[in-house]
């Protein structure tokens, strides 16, 4: 796996999130997905005028118990109607994955593996992490995690 370093300027993504647990996770994103595919993404793409670019961004609600998870799009400012997400600026790990790739076999290999062995780790308070899909929902997506250099 080839983990990248980039520094990346504050952007906005705005759509729709579910407060989930790692146990309810499948479940609950899988509902969201749902809705997002039998409307949600239409309501989405006519503000934003975007129809390939996506992000399913996660960030703990409780440390370790509880996190949010926003799938959307990049949005210029804070709009009424959509749930949004103010991505800080700061240093970024990621790394691309094939569109077939299981996302848990993903997310997991790059947080034990890759990401170690740039020299950094996830930053732990106000973390971040998104998944980008560049290309649309059912094909080659990043992962991407806010880090900071290992003391």
């Amino acid at each position: 796996m080839q983990v990248k370093l980039v520094e990346k300027n504050e952007f906005i993504i705005g759509g729709f999130s579910v407060e989930t647990t790692l146990e309810n996770s499948s479940r609950d994103t899988g509902i969201l997905y749902n809705e997002f595919y039998n409307g949600k993404m239409d309501l989405l793409c006519s503000f934003t005028k975007n129809t390939k670019e996506y992000y399913g961004v996660l960030w703990y609600t409780k440390f370790h118990e509880s996190y949010k998870y926003l799938l959307g799009q990049k949005i210029n400012e804070k709009t009424e109607g959509f749930e949004i997400k103010i991505i800080p600026k700061g240093m970024y790990a990621y790394s691309k994955f094939p569109k077939d790739y299981d996302g848990i076999k993903a997310w997991t290999e790059f947080y034990a593996e890759g990401i170690p062995k740039t020299g950094y780790k996830p930053k732990e308070i106000n973390d971040i992490a998104y998944e980008y899909y560049p290309n649309g929902l059912n094909e080659e997506y990043e992962l991407w995690s806010l880090v900071e250099k290992i003391n």
